[in-house]
């Protein structure tokens, strides 16, 4: 049985967390063995650059912000995705299609991203949460209270949105992230199963 590289990947409060923690919690009672993770890392995250331009807009230099992006990434596939993938399935919360289309919203275009981002596999399957960037705001709002600078715009996460779909590998999952939650996990499953060979 292969193991999977599995990535969800939508906007800001599309429930790609909710999902892939329902897909973790599945794959464990079926006996599976399956790390959760997630990028870009606590690394990336909490650098001042980074955290100056997500909290107040202030940036000097985006492309220098996109290599610290890609650093992570490098890192985190090198040190977490490649190894545990011989244990076991791996699901990542975001992947390389976030960078594509935050970066683009923010004036870096994709052939730049890719190019350095070099050798990133492409995971098994990409579960796209699609949902309304109006929806998105408020759920944020209404999840955290507030909003991060770029959040303030909804036409960033129409530029978000629109990228995702040009970039996510044509045979990805497209879900309507506004059905009910079990149903948007049931489909994940169906999907998983059928990868599988329906071995479970």
């Amino acid at each position: 049985m292969k193991n999977l590289l599995i990535a969800f990947c939508g906007l800001d409060g599309s429930g790609k967390t909710t999902q892939l923690r329902l897909l973790r919690d599945w794959m464990i009672a079926n006996d599976q063995v399956v790390l959760a993770t997630r990028q870009p890392g606590d690394e990336y995250r909490n650098n001042t650059r980074v955290r100056n331009y997500l909290d107040n807009g202030v940036v000097s230099n985006m492309k220098a912000i996109a290599l610290l992006a890609a650093a992570d990434r490098q890192n985190h596939i090198s040190e977490v995705v490649t190894p545990n993938l011989k244990k076991g399935h791996v699901l990542t919360d975001r992947y390389l299609y976030s960078s594509f289309a935050f970066f683009k919203a923010r004036d870096v275009s994709v052939d730049f991203v890719r190019s350095i981002n070099p050798d990133v596999p492409e995971p098994d399957i990409t579960v796209f949460l699609d949902l309304d960037p109006k929806v998105t705001l408020q759920r944020v709002m209404s999840r955290d209270g507030a909003l991060k600078f770029e959040e303030r715009d909804s036409n960033f996460f129409e530029s978000v949105r629109e990228t995702f779909l040009e970039v996510i590998p044509k045979n990805s999952l497209i879900l309507d992230a506004q059905l009910p939650e079990e149903n948007i996990h049931q489909t994940i499953i169906n999907k998983v199963k059928e990868l599988l060979n329906n071995d479970f």
